[in-house]
């Protein structure tokens, strides 16, 4: 599954497939990629996470996060375009989808009220 692969899916969900050729090399589309990305790599790695630097790259997670990575990622391009209906859509099948890839929850911490916190 590449990060191309994936933007491919999630216009289709979208009913979009004729944006991919003109935003294949999108930075917003990689940006997207890169973030559903991050959250699912921790739920299958404990190493550093590595973005992706062109859409054409292999991910490297498992098939049974392509469904998550798909929601994620179209529930990102659908609020940089403020259409709240499909935003929340896609935000619940992708929170339906993370259990489903197995993965341990990464917790994040909580630092934005902590003493010593910037």
């Amino acid at each position: 599954m590449t990060g191309l692969s994936v933007l491919r899916h999630a216009y289709g969900l979208m009913e979009q497939p004729g944006r991919l050729t003109a935003e294949d090399g999108n930075e917003r589309g990689l940006t997207a990629v890169n973030q559903i990305y991050s959250d699912l790599w921790r739920r299958e790695h404990t190493e550093a996470f590595e973005p992706l630097t062109h859409l054409r790259q292999t991910l490297d997670l498992s098939w049974q996060y392509l469904p998550a990575m798909t929601y994620g990622v179209a529930a990102l391009l659908c609020l940089n375009e403020e259409e709240e209906g499909p935003y929340n859509r896609y935000l619940d099948l992708y929170l339906r989808a993370l259990p489903r890839t197995g993965g341990t929850p990464y917790r994040r911490a909580d630092v934005l009220f902590t003493e010593g916190a910037v």
